[in-house]
């Protein structure tokens, strides 16, 4: 799991736009409504424009997207670009009388020093503001109170300096310098975003099945997700080749015997696994069963997560679909292990989803010296069916792995998972 503690410093770029934004306002007003008779010697007409243009940028806000952080990175782009071009116009204005003494001067000047900018630092904070709605680790948070104290900081600045420096364009020569400073931290700040996409989707009769990337920059985490409702079925590394296997796939190769031996296997929701996987290709002469209740998982995780799973009959493999009560009634013979995924039966109420009648005939089908083994967490409570078998939890990962055997549960049984977990 990912720290939900915001990024430090994530108030300092709002801030710093807001008050950009407010300085390049105000420098606006003071050159336009102060210079000659001409189009927009209007207080109401220049914060008009600048702010409809304020406006006009957060609306221009990047939706959810694979390229939407590319997006909010050219909106900083612009605002710097913009920004500059507004410090060399005014600059050209406090030279060049003429440009404020006629109509066209100063609708230009109010274009590119009011207008552009207000746009320009709209559109950034409208950006920062769709990264932090979208954010789905939660780690950022809004930046309205920042932004305003920003602008407050910005008019009082302005107040201050603008007497006292040689020309107004100065002040927009500062205002690309904040920029340029709050570029910087936005960019580390963006790294503690959590980026969800959504690769498939599938429907199911309870709930949707879809299988999702999530990245987080700054930790260097990736993985696919796949998802039956809002609960998790499988998840996968993407950054690392040398990850862990998953905690099936280690309870396969711990409690595998010799290569010389028969061994039948029955997976219990085992549909996005690639443990099967494992046994068939580890074990020269395993047979393995798969019941699982949604096709759309099998289907998915054969896409996604790799276990060539299919519906049917294959040489020493079997998988089946549909309700576990009715599969698990028509077994038909006994199994050396069989392993429950909890997470599987989690959108059907856990173990408590299956019957006592289930429950019983699952028990039934291990063999006198088989193993049953529930995972990837705690078997709360233990159901009455096993509580008078051998019971060892063995950590894995981030997981419990819980076995259950008539007789003593070898030693060697469980020191064998220490060396099962490496990939």
């Amino acid at each position: 799991m990912t720290s939900r503690q915001s990024p430090p410093l994530e108030w300092v770029p709002p801030l710093l736009v807001g008050a950009s934004a407010a300085i390049a306002a105000e420098v606006a007003l003071s050159l336009l409504l102060y210079g000659g008779p001409g189009l927009v010697r209007s207080l109401t007409t220049v914060l008009g424009v600048e702010g409809f243009a304020f406006a006009a940028g957060l609306w221009s806000a990047p939706g959810p997207g694979r390229d939407m952080i590319d997006r909010v990175r050219r909106r900083w782009i612009l605002g710097l670009v913009v920004f500059l071009v507004a410090a060399t116009y005014s600059s050209v204005w406090t030279f060049v009388p003429l440009l404020g003494e006629g109509r066209l001067g100063q609708s230009a000047g109010l274009v590119i020093m009011g207008a552009a900018p207000l746009y320009a630092a709209g559109a950034m904070l409208g950006g920062m503001t769709s990264a932090a709605v979208t954010d789905e680790g939660g780690r950022l948070s809004g930046h309205g109170a920042a932004a305003a104290a920003g602008a407050a900081l910005g008019f009082v600045l302005t107040g201050f300096m603008l007497p006292r420096v040689p020309m107004p364009g100065t002040m927009l020569v500062g205002c690309l310098v904040f920029l340029s400073v709050a570029g910087m931290i936005y960019g580390a700040v963006l790294g503690s975003r959590t980026e969800i996409f959504i690769e498939a989707r599938r429907p199911s009769p309870i709930g949707e099945v879809r299988v999702q990337e999530r990245r987080l920059e700054s930790d260097g985490v990736s993985h696919v997700e796949l998802y039956e409702g809002d609960v998790l079925r499988r998840s996968r590394d993407l950054g690392s080749a040398a990850s862990e296997p998953p905690w099936d796939v280690a309870a396969v190769r711990a409690l595998m015997p010799s290569l010389e031996s028969p061994w039948r296997v029955l997976f219990l929701g085992g549909g996005a696994s690639s443990a099967p996987r494992s046994a068939m290709r580890e074990h020269p002469t395993a047979e393995v069963e798969v019941a699982e209740r949604t096709a759309a998982v099998i289907e998915l995780g054969r896409e996604y997560f790799g276990t060539e799973l299919s519906v049917g009959s294959v040489q020493r493999q079997a998988v089946a679909v549909g309700n576990l009560d009715d599969l698990i009634a028509s077994l038909r013979t006994t199994y050396d292990l069989i392993i429950v995924d909890l997470d599987a039966l989690a959108p059907i109420g856990g173990l408590r989803g299956l019957s006592h009648a289930t429950l019983w005939r699952t028990v039934d089908a291990v063999r006198p010296e088989g193993v049953i083994a529930f995972g990837p967490g705690p078997v709360e409570p233990v159901p009455e069916h096993l509580a008078e078998w051998e019971q060892a939890n063995v950590p894995i990962g981030n997981g419990l792995l819980t076995l259950f055997a008539r007789g003593p549960l070898a030693e060697s049984a469980t020191e064998r998972f220490s060396g099962s977990t490496s990939p």
